[in-house]
């Protein structure tokens, strides 16, 4: 098990990684798991809501009882106006209990739509967020709510925007430093997500991560992605592009307080990889927190010029 003073690399768990979980397991510190995958959800007001799913239920077990697991939820959609559900929270609560994970992490993000009858409606997106005050005000309350649930703080995921919000009062990154000063909650640094806004939007990865409060980055997530009729998508499609490692050695020695690098991609593209795909992005991660002079602290403030977009 990794310490907490210690930076661990893990890979987000899906199911084409079974057999990796059973011989290959050595190769990583933690693994994350996205807690929905593991039961079904029948929905608000339902009579029984969650149901545990027996087959996935045995493999969790499995992997806990190898490693150290974190949470990564993907449904509690903090940021939606309509609804706030505290009830899956405390579900999260009894699976954090079951399973003791050593951080629990979220998207800041949008992506449900309360009905006025039947299943909340899911936009298969996250949808774009304005960064002002109103919005903060409304997450604030809905995390301390969350934490006081959970009894320990929460991570949030910095977002791709691939339709931008204009107008918007502060910048993401001072939206989240706000919400850390106010809530005491910390922050996933999503790296591919920079990557994905500098090649759509020609936002600097480096501008964004020069104006983050560093201290509050637990966790960073590396990624691959694709392009599709001309946009570049984070569709975690296979191993990360050289300029996601790229941003991991300039960034990894700038948080005091990183815990863990993780590695995501969609099952539908383990064929391409297999486990030694898998290990490889693993390896390559591991080798861009070692120190060396490429990863000397960004200069402030011209640092953006560390890195092409």
């Amino acid at each position: 098990m990794f310490t907490r003073h210690s930076i661990g690399v893990g890979v987000l768990f899906n199911p084409s990684l079974a057999d990796f979980v059973e011989h290959c397991s050595d190769a990583v510190d933690f693994y994350s798991v996205i807690p929905e995958r593991f039961w079904n959800d029948h929905g608000r007001g339902a009579s029984q809501r969650f149901v545990p799913l027996p087959n996935e239920i045995e493999l969790l077990d499995r992997i806990a009882a190898k490693k150290s697991v974190v949470a990564h939820g993907v449904g509690l959609s903090i940021a939606s106006a309509s609804l706030f559900d505290l009830d899956y929270v405390h579900q999260l609560k009894a699976w954090q209990a079951r399973y003791g994970f050593a951080w629990i992490s979220e998207h800041l993000a949008a992506v449900r739509i309360a009905q006025a009858a039947g299943s909340d409606h899911h936009a298969g997106l996250a949808l774009p967020l304005p960064w002002d005050e109103e919005l903060l005000d409304l997450l604030c309350e809905r995390i301390r709510q969350a934490q006081d649930v959970l009894g320990q703080a929460m991570l949030f995921e910095n977002g791709v925007e691939y339709t931008p919000v204009p107008f918007s009062e502060m910048s993401e990154p001072a939206f989240l430093n706000a919400l850390v000063e106010r809530t005491g909650c910390g922050v996933l640094l999503d790296l591919h997500n920079l990557h994905v806004n500098a090649k759509n939007l020609g936002h600097s990865p480096v501008d964004f991560i020069d104006a983050l409060n560093l201290d509050a980055v637990q966790e960073i997530h590396i990624a691959g992605g694709s392009s599709m009729h001309g946009i570049y998508l984070d569709s975690h499609s296979g191993p990360c592009p050289p300029e996601v490692f790229e941003l991991l050695s300039l960034v990894a020695p700038r948080c005091p307080q990183l815990r863990g690098v993780t590695f995501e991609f969609l099952e539908s593209y383990f064929p391409m990889m297999g486990d030694q795909g898998v290990l490889a992005q693993i390896a390559a991660a591991r080798q861009a927190l070692q120190p060396s002079m490429s990863n000397v602290p960004c200069p402030l403030p011209s640092s953006s010029a560390r890195l092409a977009t």
